[in-house]
């Protein structure tokens, strides 16, 4: 039986992401020694301070500790988006953390859409505790333009976001395109304040708070317009 051109692009996707995580995890685990055991996980997790020391501990291997802890984000469900972000910076400077950041949120958005794909409304549910938005007609005909406003507005929970969107008949293209393209602002504002984070009251802090707020209520009376 043959494939189609679009379920064979999503399954060499999905083997590529899988692949990926399996290495990087492999690898955090491997490197395990030098962290936390399995069991301080509950500690490591407890503070932005614990997390960082926790990533840090890996020396040469801190960026693919990061990349690890970030991609399997939607499972674990622990940290917000923008912490992990904001800690990228301030770890990794604030390049070097926005690559960091772009690459697992890829790999986080595309674990958690074909999770959703693969598993189903009911996996989604238990996993989301309902929480998951609800797209209507739109995403039909304008899928690719309302996951690029709903995540220039960044006021929708990301990984809930990801899982919605696999549930949908969207395809992924238009789903990673929209994300990449619509989380791009806010990484770059999140890294910056994460490198100026010790500044906190300084403007080199507050300008990118002011900019990505400006961009999301922009972008969320666009999408309401849309709605309406």
């Amino acid at each position: 039986m043959k494939l189609n051109k679009d379920k064979l692009s999503k399954y060499i996707i999905l083997a590529i992401v899988a692949m990926v995580i399996i290495i990087l995890f492999s690898a955090l685990i491997n490197s395990g020694n030098k962290g936390a055991r399995s069991g301080e996980f509950i500690h490591i997790f407890s503070s932005p301070r614990n997390l960082k020391h926790y990533i840090l501990s890996f020396g040469a291997l801190s960026a693919v500790a990061f990349i690890t802890i970030y991609s399997l984000k939607p499972v674990l469900l622990i940290i917000p988006t923008s912490l992990f972000s904001i800690l990228a910076g301030n770890i990794f400077g604030p390049w070097y953390g926005l690559t960091l950041s772009m690459v697992s949120s890829f790999l986080a958005a595309t674990l958690a859409f074909f999770l959703a794909k693969k598993l189903g409304k009911n996996f989604v549910d238990r996993l989301m505790k309902g929480k998951a938005p609800e797209f209507d007609s739109n995403i039909e005909k304008h899928g690719l333009k309302v996951i690029l406003l709903m995540r220039l507005s960044f006021i929708f929970p990301v990984d809930a976001l990801s899982y919605a969107a696999g549930l949908t008949s969207m395809r992924y293209r238009e789903f990673i395109l929209g994300t990449v393209v619509g989380i791009l602002p806010e990484m770059v504002a999140y890294s910056f304040i994460g490198e100026s984070f010790e500044e906190a009251f300084s403007i080199k802090f507050f300008l990118p708070i002011i900019a990505i707020i400006f961009v999301a209520v922009i972008s969320y009376c666009y999408y309401k317009s849309m709605k309406e």
